[in-house]
């Protein structure tokens, strides 16, 4: 958390750089490549810091305290002042002849020498102050007309923080690490969900009404909804992956309820969709993930098989190519991407869940196990924090109860049960959405014994508690 005179970071020197220059929100995160809620948090964290409530201000403080500088202008340097003093006594010298050329009649008063009278020291210094503070009185003059014009041309602007934001109150379940937050606007499910800074994006889904093409953001600072641009095409059972600031969302299951290869990505900067190269096939149930340079498509179903492709797609060309082939066919696993290791966890096959852990090494193309899962799900949602994999709900043996969660540490090639104490009584929860931003995981939706959910909790797994169901016979497995 920011805090009041604490010295700013080099990220947050870079967008003030831009606020100095005139940029707006926009156009400071396309320069910086980072999104506009990314420059919104530190513009925030700016003001903290400066002890400000507007750009104006932030920007007036920060030339005042010489962290930036005014374009056009520049610092006064020793060798500048020294000029300037070299200035105020010649001036002194030249007044004081002037006098007596403008005046030959005047009378000298008496003197004791004939050496010609000079300002002292102190009269100097006197003057020099007295030219520095005329100068940065301009400077500061010159500062707030340059931002006014600037704040005239800009359209777009961020409102200064105020007390008077609502933050929706997070209700802690009983002593564990959970809360209930924010409800969905809508309930829903099979929807694909992925955070970008401190933001969290549900895409399509199945609501009551059918599949949709609805997009909504979660602002975890406020803990409020937003609507945003809605998909271009309307998909369900599907998922996605961040690659470069932009949301991928590949495939998935259309209104007609048949999988389609369409690929679209939503820039969240510029709140619009736009079609990206099509998958080599119609994929649903397919899961998405990104190592930052690469997008992955694992696994998922053409309608009429399960499959176990692995297709890369390649941004700098607008192409897909397929990779060595999973050790299973699956669809609806969960996964993440730990120390540049893919991990594709559970999922099914088509006649019962599954609790596989495959590990895909990028570099070498291959595949290798790693230790099942507690219980078999399918369905599940997934985060990943401190290299740590987190999965959380799906359905064991189709439509048997799963009441708890797990996660997996690949130092210790363990996993370990997460209690879910919202689940009040056995229950089946799947088809959820799962989120973390930075430490804390946010898991939303799905469908709670058959019923589609519009609920969104919040956890906290750095301290947390565990149980151990009897059916498990242990706390972790090898």
């Amino acid at each position: 958390m920011a805090e009041y005179g604490e010295t700013l970071s080099a990220r947050e020197l870079d967008v003030l750089g831009c606020i100095v220059n005139g940029a707006s929100n926009k156009e400071a995160a396309a320069e910086l490549h980072i999104s506009q809620n990314t420059v919104k948090v530190h513009l925030r964290n700016i003001y903290t810091k400066l002890g400000a409530s507007s750009r104006t201000e932030a920007v007036t403080l920060a030339v005042q305290q010489g962290i930036v500088s005014i374009p056009g202008t520049a610092p006064i340097t020793e060798a500048a002042e020294e000029q300037a003093e070299s200035v105020v006594d010649t001036a002194a010298v030249n007044t004081n002849t002037d006098n007596h050329a403008d005046n030959p009649t005047a009378v000298s008063a008496p003197a004791p020498n004939t050496t010609t009278e000079t300002p002292t020291a102190a009269q100097s210094r006197n003057w020099l102050h007295l030219g520095i503070v005329g100068i940065v009185a301009l400077l500061l003059i010159g500062t707030a007309v340059y931002l006014f014009t600037q704040s005239q041309n800009q359209a777009d602007t961020i409102p200064a923080p105020s007390p008077t934001v609502t933050v929706f109150p997070e209700t802690a379940i009983g002593q564990s690490n959970w809360y209930t937050s924010h409800p969905l606007t809508v309930p829903l499910a099979k929807m694909a969900t992925a955070s970008v800074g401190v933001d969290i994006y549900h895409i399509g889904g199945e609501t009551e009404s059918g599949v949709t093409d609805l997009v909504n953001r979660f602002d975890t600072a406020t803990r409020t909804w937003h609507e945003m641009t809605a998909k271009q095409t309307a998909v369900s059972d599907t998922s996605a992956a961040v690659l470069f600031g932009e949301i991928y969302v590949p495939g998935g299951l259309t209104a007609e309820g048949v999988p389609t290869n369409i690929v679209e990505a939503y820039s969240p900067v510029n709140n619009a969709w736009r079609p990206i190269a099509s998958l080599p096939k119609a994929i649903s149930g397919g899961l998405a993930l990104s190592d930052g340079s690469y997008l992955y498509m694992a696994g998922g179903w053409d309608g009429t098989h399960y499959l176990d492709d692995l297709y890369l797609y390649d941004a700098n060309n607008d192409s897909w190519r397929p990779l060595s082939n999973l050790p299973h066919p699956l669809a609806s696993a969960a996964g993440g991407i730990v120390a540049g290791q893919l991990y594709i966890l559970g999922g099914t096959d088509g006649e019962s869940s599954l609790d596989n852990c495959f590990i895909y090494n990028i570099d070498e193309d291959s595949w290798q196990d790693c230790p099942s899962m507690l219980a078999p799900r399918s369905g599940a949602g997934t985060a990943v924090i401190l290299n740590k994999l987190y999965v959380l709900g799906g359905d064991d043996v189709i439509g048997s109860d799963l009441p708890f969660g797990e996660f997996y540490d690949p130092s210790s090639k363990t996993w370990q049960v997460v209690n879910l104490p919202m689940l009040k009584t056995p229950t089946t929860w799947k088809n959820l959405g799962a989120a973390n931003v930075e430490t804390k995981i946010y898991v939303l939706g799905g469908q709670l014994d058959g019923k589609l959910s519009d609920a969104n909790y919040a956890y906290s797994p750095l301290v947390y508690q565990t149980f151990i169901p009897a059916a498990a016979g242990g706390s972790d497995q090898q």
